[in-house]
């Protein structure tokens, strides 16, 4: 009986780690996979500068750009995936406070005068400048 009962807590044992490898393997199998073609970082549309800064699980990419003063601009912080520490995006510079959503996320900035603006993730973990020239 001992015997029966020590082979049928292998299997479990077995079973019990087969499961969370699949579980972990599932959870990074089906991610959005990266766009191997960088698309450009500031674009025109419908009379906005359009900024896309990727959200990364390891910060803000790029985390340094640059826009033309007078423009209307908008700032999409694109999130890829749902796994990652950044939450969210502030600004006391820009006036902004946003949690960031799977996807894109656009804010939209009027006026901006020409100068340097910092944001960071909600954690102050990751930063990032708005260089307006």
């Amino acid at each position: 009986m001992k015997n029966r009962m020590s082979k049928f807590s292998r299997i479990g044992l077995v079973s019990g780690v087969l499961m969370i490898c699949l579980f972990i393997f599932a959870l990074f199998y089906f991610q959005q996979p990266e766009s191997s073609a960088e698309e450009p970082v500031v674009t025109q549309q419908d009379g906005f500068q359009v900024a896309t800064i990727n959200v990364k699980d390891n910060g803000f990419y790029p985390a340094n750009i640059e826009v033309q003063a007078g423009v209307p601009t908008k700032l999409n912080f694109k999130k890829k995936s749902g796994f990652t520490c950044i939450k969210s995006v502030a600004s006391p510079d820009l006036g902004i406070d946003v949690y960031l959503e799977k996807g894109d996320n656009f804010i939209t900035l009027k006026d901006l005068k020409p100068g340097t603006y910092k944001f960071h993730c909600g954690m102050y973990m990751y930063f990032g400048t708005i260089t307006v020239r």
